[in-house]
C-alpha cells in the first residue's frame, strides 16, 4: 500500500499533498513560536480522529456521535496502567509504569468490545435514530466515568506526576517537537488506512450500502456486518489516538475527553472538510482547529467567552447551507470548471 502511494506517479498526481508534507516537516524548525507548532500538532490529532470518523460517518453515512467513547477508552486505559487509578489515598490500581505502546492494545481491545456492544443493536436503526442512539451511549459512558471515581478519578480525572527526560518507550519528552512528529506520523498512517479502505472491498461495500441499502442487501450484501466492520476499524483508530493525545496533554477527565462536545468536534472535522473523501478530514482540521484557537484568543472577552464558539458554529452553518459536501467540493468544482473551459477551448480550436 505504501509503495503504491509514494511512487512517482502518485506523487505527480497529488503535488499539493506532497508540498503539505514538506511544509509540515520543516515548519517547527522555521517558526520560532512554539504556540503555532502546538496548534498544528492539534490539527494532526484531529485530522487522525476525523479520518477514523470518516470511515463510518463518511463512507458508511452512519452519523455516529459516540467517537469520544473510544477516544477516551484509549486515553484512560493507558494512563491508568501507567500512572495508576483514582485519586491519592483511594487508588485501586497502583502506578505500574506500563509503556503506552503495550497498554494501548488493551485499550483497543476494550474499544472493539464496546463497539460491538454499541454497534450491533444500533446498526439496526437508520438515519437520525442511529445518531440519537449514539448520543445516548456517549452520555451514559461519560456518567460511568464520573461515577466510578476510584478507577477514573471521577470528574477531576487523572493526571501524570511530573516527568522528566526523553523516552519514546514511555512516550514522554521535554519538548513538544517529538510529540509533533509522533502526531504527524500517526496522521499519515490514518490517511493511508482510509486510502486503502477507499480503494478496496470494504469501501465499495460501504458506498453501495449508502446509495441504496435495500438494493445492496437484495444482492446478498450483509449491511449490518459491513457497517460493524467499519465501526470496529474506526473505534480502534480512535482508541490509539486517545493514547497519543493523553500522553501529550498529561491528563484525562470525562468532561473533556468523553464529552458530547468532543464527539461533535471530531465529526465536524470530517463534515466540514468533506465526508467520504480522502482529504476531507485533513482540510476540515486545517480550517476548524486554527479558527477555534484564534477566535478563542481574540474574542474571549466578547459574549462571556462564547463569541469564538459562535463564530465556529456560524462557519459550520454556512458550509452546510452552501457547500454541504464540504470544503473539498470547492476544489472539485474549480477543477470541473477548468476542464470544462479547456474542453470547450479545444473544441473551438478543432
Amino acid at each position: 500500500m505504501i509503495k503504491n502511494i509514494f511512487n512517482p506517479a502518485t506523487i505527480k498526481k497529488h503535488p499539493v499533498a506532497l508540498a503539505f508534507m514538506v511544509i509540515c516537516l520543516i515548519f517547527p524548525f522555521v517558526i520560532s513560536r512554539t504556540y503555532f507548532t502546538r496548534v498544528l500538532m492539534e490539527v494532526f490529532f484531529f485530522a487522525a480522529l476525523g479520518n477514523a470518523w470518516n470511515i463510518i460517518g463518511g463512507y458508511g453515512k452512519q452519523t455516529s456521535w459516540a467517537s469520544s467513547i473510544f477516544f477516551s477508552i484509549g486515553a484512560y486505559t493507558t494512563i491508568i496502567l501507567f500512572a495508576g487509578s483514582g485519586q491519592a489515598g483511594g487508588k485501586i490500581i497502583p502506578a505500574l509504569g506500563i509503556s503506552p505502546w503495550i497498554s494501548v492494545w488493551l485499550g483497543i481491545a476494550l474499544a472493539l468490545l464496546l463497539a460491538v456492544v454499541i454497534g450491533w443493536p444500533c446498526f439496526r436503526l437508520r438515519g437520525v435514530f442511529f445518531s440519537i442512539a449514539t448520543i445516548a451511549c456517549t452520555t451514559i459512558f461519560r456518567q460511568l466515568l464520573i461515577y466510578f471515581e476510584r478507577f477514573t478519578g471521577g470528574s477531576l480525572g487523572l493526571t501524570f506526576k511530573i516527568r522528566s527526560g526523553n523516552t519514546l518507550w514511555g512516550l514522554h519528552f521535554d519538548t513538544d517537537l517529538p510529540y509533533y512528529f509522533v502526531a504527524f506520523i500517526w496522521m499519515i498512517i490514518t490517511t493511508l488506512i482510509v486510502v486503502y479502505i477507499d480503494s478496496h472491498k470494504l469501501g465499495y461495500y460501504l458506498r453501495a450500502i449508502c446509495e441504496d441499502q435495500d438494493a445492496a442487501e437484495s444482492l446478498g450484501m450483509k449491511s449490518q456486518n459491513v457497517k460493524l466492520k467499519a465501526f470496529l476499524i474506526s473505534s480502534a483508530m480512535m482508541a490509539f489516538t486517545g493514547m497519543l493525545y493523553v500522553f501529550k496533554t498529561g491528563f484525562a477527565d470525562p468532561n473533556t475527553l468523553a464529552s458530547q462536545d468532543m464527539s461533535v468536534r471530531i465529526g465536524i472535522v470530517a463534515i466540514l472538510g468533506g465526508m467520504g473523501t480522502i482529504w476531507g478530514p485533513l482540510v476540515g482540521a486545517l480550517i476548524s482547529i486554527p479558527l477555534l484557537e484564534l477566535s478563542n484568543a481574540y474574542l474571549q472577552d466578547l459574549g462571556g467567552g462564547g463569541a469564538g464558539w459562535a463564530l465556529y458554529g456560524l462557519l459550520i452553518v454556512v458550509m452546510v447551507l452552501f457547500k454541504p459536501n464540504g470544503i473539498v467540493s470547492i476544489v472539485e468544482d474549480i477543477k470541473a470548471k477548468y476542464f470544462a473551459k479547456k474542453t470547450v477551448g479545444g473544441d473551438r480550436i478543432a
